[in-house]
């Protein structure tokens, strides 16, 4: 019966990994002052309690689209410029087949710049993409894959919520 009592509150937190998100929610990634924002966008994104750590990485997912956003700390501004060769062995890793396209210039709603491409792996397609404070000090990386019965509707806030990136510290 002991057992049973101290190990129900565990089997609860197994169970209930998933947080549902509410549009409009602001999740800051990054540690102490060096933090990006990204908007939900849409209702019934489900947050990774398990797989997200806000200094690091969140990872969410809705309805046959997963949306992984990461931090990634640069110890000189001339890293910034190896990002995208650096994502590509990334997401090589776990999938030989993975594919990731040239990138292309890309400027978020608040102005942050970076590059995005687009991904595929195993059967599923999406983005991939690198965003940078002015000062170049940190990168945050969001990949974006869907299946192919994936409601665009779905992968349009997706792309909504990179396009949410900002990085308050910078704003005038």
């Amino acid at each position: 019966m002991a057992a049973l009592t101290a190990g129900w509150p565990l089997i609860g937190l197994a169970l209930n990994d998933h947080e549902r998100l509410p549009d409009g929610t602001l999740l800051e990634l990054g540690p102490d002052d060096n933090i990006a924002v990204l908007r939900v966008t849409g209702a019934g994104w489900a947050l990774s309690k398990s797989a997200s750590d806000p200094d690091s990485m969140y990872v969410l997912t809705r309805d046959g689209v997963d949306l992984v956003a990461g931090y990634v700390a640069l110890t000189t501004p001339g890293q910034a410029g190896e990002l995208w060769a650096g994502l590509r062995k990334v997401q090589s890793v776990p999938d030989g087949n993975t594919r990731l396209g040239p990138p292309h210039p890309v400027t978020s709603a608040r102005g942050a710049h970076g590059e995005t491409g687009t991904l595929t792996r195993g059967g599923r397609t999406g983005t991939a993409t690198v965003l940078l404070p002015p000062d170049l000090s940190y990168a945050v990386e969001i990949t974006v894959l869907a299946g192919a019965d994936a409601d665009p509707r779905v992968s349009a806030d997706a792309a909504a919520m990179v396009r949410s990136v900002a990085f308050p510290q910078d704003a005038p």
